[in-house]
């Protein structure tokens, strides 16, 4: 009996070692390999985004960001302003970071909404699938108030910073708009619905066919013992 079940065990646990080998790879193919278009453009068709159009807001600077944090592999930043009167204004700065994997994702997002939420006198404020908060900070020409949201989408973390100058009232409303539009764009651009991913061909049909032969040779053996 126990020659009879060695070899389909000895299949069963080879299958089990490919599938656990392979699944990364699996994974991978739902991961977002680069970060183009996912921040807003002063090149954006206005019907499609209308939200950041001059003359009311201007486009200021684009950059590279970097970090050092685990598996980061990419990250960039844009700015958007506009003039309420003179002397005061109002800017809005986007964020997109890539890394190689979700987990480090997902550990740098924690992270910096620990980092958020140690700002004394934050007020929270409520956007599904993000964090978002606004505070005040002490500047040079007195307080400033400031709106951040983070958001993680597959292996991408994004982040919208509002800042005000001699405006009254803190940037709730624009936090909102701007981190939904944030999202939405990350979402459409790269079709990330959250879904788990297909397993590819080069994973399927290998365990299709190893299953296949295990169910061969058990038929076989079981024959061969009635037989007997």
């Amino acid at each position: 009996m126990t020659k009879i079940l060695s070899r389909p065990s000895s299949g069963i646990l080879i299958l089990l070692a490919l599938t656990s080998l392979l699944t990364p790879l699996a994974r991978a193919q739902g991961l977002i390999v680069d970060l183009d278009g996912l921040l807003p453009s002063k090149s954006d068709d206005p019907t499609s985004y209308p939200t950041l159009q001059e003359p009311y807001w201007y486009y200021g600077i684009s950059w590279s960001e970097s970090l050092s944090a685990p598996a980061f592999v990419d990250g960039r930043g844009v700015e958007y302003y506009t003039r309420a009167y003179p002397n005061s204004y109002l800017s809005v700065e986007f964020y997109v970071y890539l890394f190689s994997n979700v987990s480090s994702a997902e550990a740098y997002y924690d992270r910096e909404i620990n980092q958020t939420k140690s700002n004394a006198g934050y007020t929270e404020v409520p956007i599904p699938d993000a964090f978002a908060a606004v505070y005040e900070i002490m500047i040079e020409m007195g307080i400033q108030e400031i709106g951040v949201s983070w958001g993680v989408i597959s292996n991408v973390v994004f982040k919208v910073a509002v800042y005000t100058g001699k405006i009254v009232g803190a940037p709730t409303d624009q936090l909102i708009s701007f981190t939904v539009l944030e999202r939405s764009r990350i979402l459409e651009k790269t079709n990330a619905t959250g879904s788990i991913p297909e397993f590819p061909s080069f994973i399927v049909l290998p365990s299709f066919m190893v299953a296949t032969l295990l169910a061969a040779v058990i038929i076989s053996r079981r024959k061969q013992s009635t037989c007997r």
